[in-house]
Parts: C-alpha cells; structure tokens; sequence
C-alpha cells in the first residue's frame, strides 16, 4: 500500500514542483502550417508527412493550486529553508485559505514514437504511434482541513479523495478526405496497448471523532498494474471529426477524441469498513539538525496516509476503464480585407469524472508568408486563466515548431510555478512530403 501512496504523494509533488497540461497543442488547432493538430480533430489531417521520435513532444500539468500553497520558507532555521502546510509554524487558516472546495493536479504526456501521412484512396491517411500518459490527482478540501486542524469538527468527508495514472501505447490508423466543396470529415481507429495503471477512489470516507481517537468509515478500492511479461491491459478508441466551410471566411469544426476504453488486469485493494485512526502527527523542524527537511515532512504524510486508508488486498482482477474522451468544437473567421489574419474560438471540454476539464479559448493567427505562422491565445477553464503562443515554420521538406498553452505567469526563484500548476511545453520536428 505505501508504494501507491507514495506513487500519488510524489506524482503531487512533482507535478506542484515542475513547470511542465495538455496532450495536444490547442493553441496550434487554428494553425494552417500545423501538421499535428488532426491530433485534435482527424478532419484536420490534410498534408502528407513524416516524423520519426522528433515530431511532436508535448508535456504539461494544470490543476488550480500551486507550489506555494503547500511549501512554505523557513525564516530564522539555520538547518531548513522549507517546510511544508503541516508545520506547526504555517498558520492553519492562511494555509485553508488558499484552497478550493476540490483541488487537483493533472500531468500529461504525449509522446509521438512515429507518424507518416500520406494521400491515397481519395484523401489523406495516416500511420501513427504515441506514448500518452495522463496522470490526475483530487483532493479534497476536507482532507487538508482534517490534516491540519483535527479534532475542529467532529466530522469530516473526504469522499472526493482520488488518484489516477494511466499510460499506455496507442497504435492509430487514420483516414480523412473532402465531401464536395464545403465538407471534410476523418477518422482514427487506434488500438491500446497499456504500459502501467493506477486508481484510487472512494464511494463513502468519512472521519468521525468517538472520544479520542477517529472512526474512520471506508468504501473505496485502489487498482495497481504495470507492464510484465504481458501487458497491463488492452483496448481500443476511435476518433471522429468534420469541419464545414459555408462561406470563403468562415470555418466551423468539432471533433472528439480518445472514444473506447482500455481493460485493465492490475491487483485489487478494497477499503469497505470501519476503523481507528489516530490521526496526523505534527510535524517539527528543528534545530541542529533534529527536525526534518522538506522529504521527510512529505514522507511523514505518505505515512499518515498509509495509516488511514487500510485496505484488504483481493488479488489481481479486470478492470474496464474508459480514457478521457475529449470534445473539441471551433469557430474560425478569416479577415475578407487580409485573409492571412484569422480569428478563433474553441471549446474543449474533457469528459472525466473526477477529474472532468472544460475550456474556452480565444486564438489569434497571422502567416504572412507561407513559410511562417504566428498564434497567440487567451484561455479560461476550471483551473484558471491562461494565455499561450505558437511559432511555426514550414519550409518545402521541413516543419519546426515550438508552442505552450500555458504560459507561467508567476515562478520562484527556482523556476517553480507559484500560483498554479498550469503550464505546457510543445516542440516537433517533421518533414512534409
């Protein structure tokens, strides 16, 4: 158990600690010179090319909190500039303040191993290979007031607490072709190949204080699984899009992704009773060196949650599990009197449970010249507001480009995000043919 618990405890703390959200560049979805952007929509796959490891790398978190509202600098302690909120020194209200009614941090990876594009039967088609991972964590509003401030209320519910890593291989056959002068439509069939899996979540946790000591009432399940001698699970998802061009100036698109499920074959723990629990401990710091630094007091609290979530381990089963079907709907309008200058709107909106994402986003492009395209964008979601850029350049036989969704706006010293963890990196290499 303390292996999951830590394997969430760590993805949380990197993902509040690295400025690396998203599987697709969105802000390339407007971009003419974009060759990935059928990732979004196959209705979108037009040129022919090919790309080999370099073509598309795109790495990112977002969540609605930040680095600084669980590290906090250690004044006046000659042996540890930081701490964390559990200190007794944080003071607990400034530290709930800053907190939602559900947190979260998710980490994406989209990895393109191979793609060829390439016309045939009467449109384009496609050849690709990914390495995607998607890893999402919630927390709960309660799970930090009970960390901090236990035995304030004589009850608490922590029944939106919940963990999830999904990675896997993704093999896809794409095709896409015009139907007459206003309509084009594609689509992807991909098969899943899963590489490691991870899931916590609870139907009922709740904490109720009898004297004390805290009666803990459990009706959860975890799910752990990776790569062996056979995979972790297999599955299959389509994707499905069209766009419609009713005048010379306007486009309307809308296409949804990642459509299937995966079935997973991980080891199984239940947390379906009731118990004891001590509760937190406090956690010190010290001088000459008898307080913890910072991966002490974070190991502390992986304790601490070790302690609360006993489980029942039940033994490897199958799990069918979907994987976070994506809508994305856009709107974009060419100026009639310099057509080179293009404005858009898109809607996003992940369909995820728990973890569910909604987006709208405002782009703006410019290609002057054919070789060169320049988008800029201004975004608001569930997890804040965003703003991002995109710069692609497009010679006969070569594509570059380099792009983020998530711009930081606000980082340490350290390059570490501060207010949110919202943040993107997307750079590729192909080659047209």
């Amino acid at each position: 158990m303390k292996r999951i618990i830590r394997l969430f405890t760590t993805a949380l703390a990197i993902a509040l600690t690295l400025p690396t959200y998203a599987q697709e560049l969105r802000t390339s979805y407007f971009m003419e010179n974009s060759l990935f952007r059928h990732q979004m929509n196959p209705a979108l796959l037009e040129d022919p090319y090919l790309s080999i490891l370099t073509g598309n790398i795109n790495v990112g978190t977002t969540g609605n909190i930040g680095a600084k509202d669980f590290i906090y600098e250690l004044k006046d302690n000659p042996d540890y500039k930081y701490t964390t909120f559990m200190n007794p020194t944080v003071n607990a209200e400034e530290f709930l303040n800053k907190l939602h009614k559900n947190n979260r941090v998710d980490a994406y990876v989209n990895f393109n191993l191979l793609s060829v594009g390439f016309k045939a039967f009467g449109g384009t088609n496609l050849i690709e290979a990914n390495l995607r991972s998607n890893t999402n964590v919630a927390l709960p509003y309660e799970l930090f007031e009970f960390a901090k401030t236990t035995g304030a209320k004589e009850e608490y519910d922590l029944s939106r607490f919940g963990g999830r890593s999904q990675n896997y291989l993704e093999f896809a056959l794409g095709h896409a072709h015009n139907i007459g002068q206003k309509v084009r439509i594609g689509a992807k069939a991909k098969f899943l190949l899963g590489v490691a899996f991870a899931d916590i979540s609870a139907n009922q946790f709740k904490a109720t204080l009898n004297q004390d000591k805290w009666q803990i009432q459990t009706d959860a399940q975890m799910h752990f699984g990776y790569l062996g001698y056979t995979p972790a699970g297999m599955g299959l998802a389509v994707d499905l899009g069209v766009t419609y061009k009713p005048t010379q100036h306007l486009t309307l698109s809308a296409g949804v992704t990642d459509l299937g499920m995966i079935k997973w074959k991980p080891l199984k723990g239940t947390f379906k009773k009731e118990f004891t629990f001590d509760g937190f401990e406090d956690i010190k710091v010290g001088n000459s060196g008898t307080g913890n630094n910072i991966e002490d007091e974070f190991d502390q609290i992986a304790d601490d949650l070790e302690e609360l979530i006993e489980y029942t381990d039940e033994g490897e089963v199958t799990l069918t599990q979907n994987i976070t079907p994506t809508i994305n709907a856009g709107v974009e309008y060419a100026l009639p009197t310099y057509d080179k200058l293009r404005f858009g709107l898109l809607y996003t909106s992940r369909i995820d449970g728990l973890y569910t994402w909604h987006q709208g986003m405002f782009a703006a492009n410019i290609r002057p010249v054919k070789w060169f395209e320049l988008s800029a964008n201004c975004a608001y979601s569930n997890t804040g507001f965003t703003y991002g850029g995109a710069i692609s350049l497009k010679a006969k036989h070569f594509n570059f480009y380099v792009g983020a969704d998530r711009i930081i706006s606000k980082v340490s010293k350290q390059f570490i995000p501060l207010d949110h963890t919202n943040s993107s990196v997307n750079v590729g290499i192909a080659f047209p043919l």
